[in-house]
């Protein structure tokens, strides 16, 4: 995706920007979408394929040492929170209007 500078007619918007929003402003909702799971694609599979991967592991371990149901629910919800405060969040490749509070 080309990356597209605001036109002088947005300059104040551009002052609104914060310095992670360094891309293009895009109107439409559809193209935010696309542009966003472009961006991040590899990233989304990645993280959902460790996720899966850990709560079928932890399901498996718990129900073969016999432990309790619920043990289950605590671990996996631990590795989730775990997994996401030691990874960084997913970013947008554009400025959106919303951010400028129409």
């Amino acid at each position: 995706m080309a990356r597209t500078k605001l036109d002088p007619a947005r300059a104040d918007r551009d002052g609104a920007k914060s310095s992670r929003d360094d891309g293009p402003l895009l109107e439409s909702r559809r193209h935010r979408l696309i542009a966003y799971c472009r961006h991040n694609g590899e990233r989304i599979c990645r993280d959902t394929a460790v996720l899966v991967t850990w709560a079928l592991v932890m399901t498996v371990w718990i129900r073969g040492f016999g432990l309790p149901g619920w043990l289950c629910y605590v671990v996996t919800f631990v590795g989730v929170v775990g997994y996401t405060q030691a990874t960084t969040s997913w970013t947008r490749p554009y400025v959106s209007p919303d951010d400028f509070g129409r």
